[in-house]
Parts: structure tokens; C-alpha cells; sequence
């Protein structure tokens, strides 16, 4: 009885994904003014801002135990220095979280979905922060496509129906991004009828359909308007991110997601026509966000590790 009571105590999650999302939109925004005023490092600035949020949701849905808290905080700590290579540091303290815990989870007897692309993005994200100085920031970009193409596949099987495929049949969406550099657009296609392919879409959400039209739509744009790591950024970063996020930790509003795709798009579309009113778009599409996951901003919530939604209401 007292090994089942240590057992329950340490896989205890807490709302581990918060302070690192916070961070990412501080360094967003800081990013984006530094945009603005033709300041250096606005790249490097939207890189940790969106590492911030990689780091915060990988944590949050693969090991969220509070027994992990040391490591949490001090790859977040790490991640937060605008200096090289700490974020590669992060990365390694990312890794060791990570393999703890498959550590620990096998110790109880029990197993981790296999979505190999997730479970590899630590090691990619490693690779990647090693290798930005000499390579530039496009091989920030894989580590972020390995996590956000392989956790939505979760989100996408559940709200569209389809067959959901883990393990080594992800082994094709590795190539994928492998090809990356050569244009976004294979990637995304690829991707997308990766996700078809053998399966049927029995639901219709209006939400993952979106999301999903938006990045094949915006990257193949970017073949006549250039600019693909905005392509990325506002095909797929935005709108896999704010996907995932929303359908894991404030599902009863995912419904309501439908209009950040759209306003992501226009932000990538606009930035050709008037940078200014990109940013309204952009800004638009994170406020939406973060009212439809307003409930987990508290600090009982952030204790916790869930929505107050979630929560008696004498726990609220």
C-alpha cells in the first residue's frame, strides 16, 4: 500500500506549461518591437519565445510530474538568457527530463505513446541550438516541426476521426522534414496526405480543417511570395501550437479555435502589403488564444496542472 501511495504521489502533474508560455510571449513581444525599431536579434528573440512554448507543452503532456520540477525550472532558467548556448543547455536539461521519465514510467510498469517524432524533438532541438551559429536559424526549424507535426496528430485523429499512426510509421514525416530547406510546401503536403493516407475523415471540425488548410495554403505560398520562414511561423508554428494547446488543456472551447488559422494567415499574407497591420492580426490571434484558455492562468490551476474548468468547485 505505502509503494501504490509513492507511486500516485510522484506522477502528480503541476502546470508546468504556463511560465514557459508566458515567457514565449514575452520574448515574442519583445521580438516583435525589436522588429520594429530595426533592432538586431529579432530572430533570436521568436526563437526562444517559441522554444519557450515547445518546451513548456512537451513537458506539459509527456512529463508533468512535479518530481521533475528541478529540471523544469532550470531549463526554463537557462532557456530565458538571451546568450549563447544556453538554450542549447535547455536542451540537454530537456533531454535528461525526458529520459527520466521514460525512466520512471517504465519503473511503474506503464508506457509512453510512441510518437517518435515528439519523443526525438529534445535531441533535434539539442542538434539544432549547437549548430544555429554556424547554420543560421533555419535549423531551428525541424526540432519545432518533429513536436508540432507529431502531437497534432493526436488532436487531428480525435477531432477528424482518422486512424491515428504512431511508432514507425512516422518514419515517412522524418523524411518530411528533412526536406524542409528544400521548401516548406513538401513538408506540409506531404504531411497532410501522410495523415490520409489508409484512413477515412469521419468528423468534420471546422477547427483542425482550418488548421490543417492553413498550412498547406501558406507554405505553398511562399513559393511565389518567399519569405518561408514566415511561412513557417504563421502557416504552422501559430496555428499547430495554439491547436494542440487548446484541444489538451481547454478542450470544452477548441470549437471556438477556428478563427486564429484565418488571422494567422493574414498576418503571413499582410506582411507583403503593410507590416503594421500583419502585427494586428497576429496580436489578434494570440489574444483569442489566450481568452479561450483563460482558465488556466491561475495560480491554483498552474498548481494543479489543469483548467479551472476542470476543478470542483471547491478546488477553483
Amino acid at each position: 500500500m505505502k509503494n501504490k501511495k509513492k507511486v500516485i504521489k510522484e506522477i502528480e502533474p503541476w502546470g508546468v506549461n504556463i511560465p514557459y508560455l508566458i515567457l514565449g510571449l514575452v520574448y515574442w513581444g519583445i521580438g516583435g518591437i525589436s522588429a520594429f525599431n530595426n533592432l538586431p536579434h529579432h530572430f533570436y528573440f521568436m526563437m526562444i519565445g517559441t522554444y519557450s512554448i515547445y518546451f513548456g507543452m512537451i513537458s506539459r503532456l509527456f512529463f508533468p510530474a512535479r518530481n521533475y520540477l528541478a529540471t523544469h525550472l532550470t531549463s526554463l532558467f537557462l532557456l530565458a538568457i538571451p546568450y549563447y548556448p544556453f538554450q542549447a543547455l535547455a536542451s540537454l536539461v530537456l533531454i535528461i527530463t525526458e529520459l527520466w521519465s521514460i525512466s520512471d514510467i517504465r519503473g511503474y510498469g506503464s508506457r509512453f505513446p510512441l510518437n517518435l517524432l515528439v519523443l526525438s524533438s529534445p535531441f533535434a532541438s539539442l542538434i539544432g541550438w549547437i549548430f544555429y551559429v554556424q547554420f543560421g536559424y533555419f535549423v531551428l526549424v525541424p526540432p519545432l516541426l518533429l513536436y508540432l507535426l507529431g502531437v497534432n496528430i493526436g488532436v487531428f485523429s480525435a477531432t477528424l476521426g482518422i486512424k491515428a499512426k504512431l511508432g514507425f510509421k512516422q518514419f515517412s514525416v522524418f523524411i518530411l522534414v528533412l526536406l524542409y530547406p528544400i521548401s516548406i510546401s513538401i513538408t506540409i503536403a506531404g504531411y497532410v496526405l501522410w495523415l490520409l493516407y489508409k484512413t477515412r475523415v469521419k468528423e468534420r471540425n471546422l477547427s483542425s480543417i482550418l488548421t490543417l488548410s492553413v498550412a498547406v495554403i501558406v507554405s505553398f505560398s511562399s513559393l511565389f511570395l518567399g519569405e518561408q520562414i514566415h511561412a513557417f511561423a504563421f502557416g504552422v508554428m501559430i496555428p499547430f501550437f495554439f491547436n494542440c494547446i487548446t484541444y489538451s488543456t481547454s478542450r470544452y472551447n477548441y470549437g471556438k479555435l477556428f478563427p486564429i488559422p484565418i488571422l494567422s494567415a493574414l498576418s503571413y499574407f499582410m506582411r507583403f502589403v503593410n507590416l503594421p497591420l500583419s502585427s494586428v492580426f497576429f496580436i489578434s490571434a494570440v489574444l483569442i488564444f489566450l481568452i479561450l484558455n483563460r482558465h488556466n492562468f491561475t495560480i491554483r490551476t498552474i498548481k494543479l496542472g489543469m483548467s479551472s474548468k476542470y476543478l470542483p468547485r471547491n478546488l477553483e
